[in-house]
């Protein structure tokens, strides 16, 4: 939907590598391009799911509402993805290829993340569960073979150490 606000992120994505693609080609250069998913760690921002909980949790904002329960994300830690876009930047078989990192081994559901959150802050809060935004997906996890495959990369910080170090940071910035 062109007009959902939304999708303006993943429109602008899908641009540049047609822009770097045939750029390449008309130069007669190599490039990569990397499609990260669902990026987390300390100093993300706000606008995130995970920052988002965090602050909710900190900020004692209870009920806890969730927004699309039952989606599902897959989400790498920043650490693993700052290690997966170098090992791109540096191997001769990522020439020309569109590669995506995350981490496709942890797909979780929303309302399970936040389970994880809670169990990190030692709170139960009640939870109210809304209805995901208009325009998004139901399911994201990336397909990392090609990554794999490539580079030899794979996810080294998986979501219960990311997120405790994630929380811990956010736990401090709103002290």
């Amino acid at each position: 939907d062109v007009f959902n606000p939304r999708w303006s992120y993943g429109a602008s994505k899908i641009a540049g590598e047609i822009l770097t693609i045939n750029y390449g080609r008309k130069k007669k250069f190599d490039f990569s391009i990397v499609r990260y998913h669902n990026v987390y760690g300390p100093r993300m921002g706000h606008e995130h799911v995970i920052p988002e909980f965090c602050e909710k949790i900190i900020k004692n904002k209870f009920p806890f509402e969730i927004n699309g329960a039952k989606q599902t994300r897959a989400f790498c830690f920043v650490a693993d993805a700052v290690k997966a876009t170098f090992l791109c930047a540096q191997a001769k078989k990522t020439a020309n290829q569109i590669i995506n990192i995350g981490n496709s081994v942890e797909e979780i559901k929303i309302i399970d993340l936040a389970r994880k959150l809670f169990d990190i802050a030692g709170v139960k809060p009640k939870i109210t569960v809304k209805p995901a935004p208009k325009g998004s997906v139901l399911r994201r996890c990336p397909d990392t073979r090609l990554l794999k495959n490539l580079t030899g990369f794979s996810s080294k910080v998986f979501l219960d150490k990311g997120l405790k170090i994630t929380f811990d940071w956010y736990n401090e910035y709103y002290k």
